[in-house]
């Protein structure tokens, strides 16, 4: 049972190599080592895992696993780590109810993107992707909130994402980790913010739609523009000079850009079924977009 939840809530790839943290109650570094060696076993089926040491610090109590190398079975390249670190992880009844971590110095071909493989050579990413993930996580059993405080994922030249979310009403048992996702229609949503950082994937999109198409960069976008100002206005969302504004700002000068959700009142997830078209989800969960 314990295996399982822990494989849940790794998930597989790069959520699957951070589980390699999740024994890091070590105090020692051969402690540590034999926590990390327990954790790569659970995970044999799917990938072959290397490191070269595992560091354990008793003064600000964090796990650091060093030069790990990830093999998936289904992929003929490895994928490189220079270091994984576990700030801080704490369960109860086997649900983790808060995990920081940080994996630094990811190296992935950018062949390995499965689906996203072909956009991103298109776009002349070639070769090795340099990338860092983050992520801090906490739930409160005793009160049945869901916090996320941090997911970060960036890559070198391409971008960076971060992402955070607050739920009440939140089970992460036994019995609801079972019933995914219709469990998760019980939770409250109270506020999310998601952030991108543009360092060039959206300057290369537009460059290569306009070398394609024959015409100039301000072309390509002045019709990125146009066309979304049609399909908006056709929605009739009635805050769509603002949002066109902000979204005409992006595209001109495509450096970063956030959207926040923060309804006046929580909001059940059942709710969500019975709301209309994209308008009413706007106004119901207050969305805004900000460039």
């Amino acid at each position: 049972r314990r295996d399982m939840s822990k494989k849940v809530w790794a998930g597989v790839g790069l959520g699957g190599a951070s589980a390699l943290l999740l024994g890091g109650q070590a105090v020692t570094p051969h402690v540590a080592a034999k926590e990390v060696d327990k954790a790569i076993a659970e995970f044999s089926d799917v990938a072959d895992i290397e490191y070269r040491k595992v560091n354990f610090s008793l003064l600000q109590q964090n796990t650091t696993v060093k030069d790990v190398v990830i093999k998936p079975i289904s992929q003929d390249k490895p994928i490189t780590v220079d270091e994984m670190v576990l700030y801080d992880y704490k369960e109860s009844n086997d649900v983790p109810t808060h995990i920081k971590l940080a994996v630094n110095g990811i190296s992935v071909d950018s062949s390995m993107l499965v689906e996203n493989a072909e956009i991103f050579s298109e776009l002349g990413y070639e070769g090795e992707l340099a990338a860092n993930f983050a992520t801090e996580y906490s739930y409160q059993e005793d009160e049945r909130t869901l916090t996320l405080k941090q997911l970060s994922l960036g890559a070198d030249d391409v971008g960076e994402v971060n992402m955070s979310f607050h739920f009440s009403n939140a089970s992460l048992d036994e019995n609801a980790i079972a019933a995914l996702p219709y469990s998760l229609l019980s939770m409250e949503f109270h506020t999310a913010q998601l952030t991108y950082e543009d360092k060039s994937f959206v300057k290369r999109l537009f460059e290569t739609t306009a070398a394609a198409e024959g015409i100039s960069l301000e072309d390509a976008k002045a019709a990125a523009i146009e066309g979304l100002q049609q399909e908006i206005t056709s929605s009739g969302n009635t805050s769509s000079d603002e949002f066109i504004q902000e979204i005409t700002n992006f595209v001109n000068n495509p450096d970063s850009f956030s959207i926040t959700l923060n309804p006046e009142n929580p909001v059940p997830l059942t709710s969500l079924a019975g709301v209309g078209g994209a308008e009413d989800i706007i106004e119901l969960l207050n969305v805004k977009f900000e460039s």
